[in-house]
């Protein structure tokens, strides 16, 4: 949670000090073009500058938007691999975040995978499952699961 807060804090005062900058430069811009160019012409000149300025404050708005974002949400991809043997199923994931973060469970035939700083993925699962025994090291999850021989399903959790 304490994250996602600096995160929202971040965005506004990223969002406050790009409007004060885009504020201050119309201002200035139309100023120095009202009073090189007085009339309708200077109006006109004012209004294509200040379009031209607003474009360039939200281009680098957005550069910087980007370059704050954190690493983990630079990275659509998520590794993980399904070992499907005859009675159990294995699932070997990356999961950022410290160990007391990281957990997985069982809910109905998905296995949720929840990190640190907001990362939650789920898995499907060919079968009704229950986790038997899960390690985390250095990163990696390894969860075992038991297939169910019936076909119902309920709610188990591991960490």
């Amino acid at each position: 949670m304490g994250v996602k807060r600096r995160e929202e804090y971040r965005d506004e005062a990223l969002k406050l000090s790009t409007i004060t900058l885009a504020l201050i430069a119309i201002a200035l811009v139309l100023l120095a073009t009202i009073r090189l160019q007085r009339g309708l012409i200077g109006f006109i000149l004012a209004g294509l500058a200040i379009s031209l300025v607003i474009y360039w404050i939200k281009e680098l708005y957005t550069a910087a938007k980007k370059e704050m974002t954190p690493a983990i949400a630079k990275h659509k991809k998520w590794f993980y691999d399904i070992i499907d043997e005859k009675e159990n199923i294995i699932i070997v994931a990356e999961v950022p975040g410290p160990e007391e973060m990281v957990k997985a469970e069982v809910v109905g035939r998905t296995v949720k995978i929840y990190g640190g700083q907001d990362f939650t993925k789920e898995v499907k699962l060919p079968k009704d499952c229950e986790i038997v025994q899960s390690s985390y090291i250095n990163g990696v999850l390894n969860v075992k699961l038991r297939k169910k021989p019936n076909t119902k399903s309920s709610d188990h959790k591991a960490t």
